[in-house]
C-alpha cells in the first residue's frame, strides 16, 4: 500500500510540475526590434528586490548603458524592473522570466509600462547575454531563442557556427 501511496505521489508531483511549466513562441529579433521602446547595450551594475505598494515582490536592475541602439534611456544608470525576487525569506517565481546577473554584458530589448519604468520585452526574450567567444575574438550574444549555445565553436572551425549570432548582427 505505501509503494501505491509513494507511486501515486510522485506522479502527482510530475504532473503539477508540467502545470507550472511556461510555453514560449519565440519573437523573431526582427519583432523584438519593432515592439521595443528603447535597445540598449550595457553592462548590469546591480539588482535588488523590493515590495510595491500593492505587497507584490519585484526585481530592480540597475544597468550601465554604453550604447543606444533605440529610443532614448530615461536615466542613467538605466532602471529594469521585473516581477519576481527573493525578499527576505519570501520568494516569488515568475515562469519565463528574465535573469540578469551583475556584471553581466546584456543587449536588453525593453518597453517602458505605465509607470515609466524599462520592462524587458518577452520575458526572456528581450534579453541577450553577451560574451566574447575566445576563438575568434568576436562579440557573441544569445538568448533562449537566438545564438546557439555559449560554447566555443569546434577548433578545426575558424567562425562561429551558422547558429552563432554576433553581436554586430544583432
Amino acid at each position: 500500500m505505501t509503494d501505491k501511496r509513494l507511486a501515486a505521489f510522485v506522479l502527482w508531483l510530475m504532473w503539477a510540475d508540467m502545470l507550472l511549466a511556461v510555453v514560449m513562441v519565440p519573437i523573431s529579433i526582427p519583432d523584438l526590434t519593432a515592439k521595443s521602446d528603447l535597445i540598449v547595450h550595457g553592462r548590469v551594475l546591480s539588482k535588488s528586490c523590493q515590495r510595491d505598494p500593492q505587497g507584490r515582490i519585484y526585481t530592480k536592475v540597475e544597468l550601465q548603458v554604453t550604447e543606444t541602439w533605440k529610443g532614448t534611456p530615461t536615466a542613467s544608470p538605466l532602471t529594469i524592473v521585473h516581477g519576481g525576487g527573493v525578499l527576505g525569506q519570501e520568494r516569488v517565481v515568475v515562469s519565463g522570466q528574465v535573469d540578469y546577473q551583475p556584471g553581466e554584458e546584456v543587449v536588453a530589448f525593453l518597453v517602458l509600462n505605465q509607470r515609466g519604468e524599462a520592462v524587458t520585452l518577452g520575458l526572456a526574450q528581450g534579453k541577450f547575454h553577451v560574451w566574447t567567444d575566445q576563438a575568434s575574438g568576436r562579440p557573441l550574444a544569445r538568448n533562449p531563442f537566438h545564438g546557439g549555445p555559449e560554447l566555443s565553436p569546434v577548433p578545426s572551425s575558424p567562425t562561429p557556427s551558422p547558429a552563432r549570432l554576433t553581436l554586430s548582427a544583432l
